[in-house]
């Protein structure tokens, strides 16, 4: 849960402009006026696949309602250094979102990239994070294209499924 914390404390920032918006499946994107590429959901697993293959590891950052969500990061010690408005800002988007919603986000922390896969729909806030240089516990390795990703693509599924 560090992890969690400590990598949307980044995305959330004073000094977090260098992220980049990669894509989103949501026609809008992900923020108002935003110039994210937009994909089909059917390329999604393609992109995935690529973060596998490329990326050691990943975090599990799955599980929360939106409000879940947002309590449990306004409640956090992270929260207090947090950029207000971006936060706000942020926390308008994902709550606009109605409809399956899958973004792609990269930044750096200083150890190497990471690549943030946020699903939100009408209820729920999940995110994957792939990782290098994995610096807190929790972390799942990628086992290969044939041996992990399978595994992977259902728990992937079990996320976006109705």
């Amino acid at each position: 849960m560090k992890t969690y914390l400590s990598i949307l404390f980044l995305f959330f920032s004073l000094n977090s402009f260098g992220q980049q918006f990669l894509w989103t499946t949501n026609k809008n994107g992900l923020f108002p006026n935003s110039d994210m590429k937009v994909i089909s959901n059917d390329e999604v697993v393609d992109k995935l696949k690529f973060y596998y293959e490329t990326y050691d590891s990943y975090y599990d950052g799955t599980g929360f309602t939106k409000e879940g969500f947002f309590k449990m990061f306004e409640t956090s010690n992270s929260f207090k250094t947090t950029n207000k408005n971006n936060w706000e800002l942020f926390k308008k988007s994902i709550t606009e979102i109605n409809d399956l919603t899958i973004s792609c986000i990269k930044y750096n922390e200083g150890k190497g990239s990471i690549i943030a896969i946020l699903i939100v729909n009408k209820d729920n806030f999940d995110q994957i994070m792939f990782v290098n240089n994995p610096t807190e516990k929790g972390y799942i390795l990628t086992l290969g294209l044939i041996v992990g990703f399978p595994k992977f693509e259902k728990f992937y599924n079990s996320l976006i499924e109705n």
